[in-house]
């Protein structure tokens, strides 16, 4: 089992994606990677422990949630 601070950062990223996704895919996967980084920025100066896998977390947590979301909607519309 993954530690649980990278199951929230899947999680956020995943609801970032999820989120905004009815504006686009690029649109919200570029929200996911500017959350991220902007995460690690805010605790590089000093509100927390800057750590890059946390990032990764959460790119790849919004990146599958995208897909998925995605790939069902094109499941649906073919039905």
């Amino acid at each position: 089992m993954p530690p649980l601070d990278k199951v929230v950062h899947f999680l956020a990223g995943s609801t970032i994606a999820a989120a905004l996704l009815p504006f686009g895919i690029i649109i919200s996967l570029f929200a996911v990677i500017v959350a991220a980084a902007g995460k690690e920025l805010w605790d590089m100066h000093g509100h927390g422990t800057p750590d890059s896998k946390d990032a990764i977390a959460t790119i790849i947590g919004g990146a599958l949630m995208a897909g998925w979301l995605t790939y069902a909607q094109l499941i649906c519309q073919s039905l």
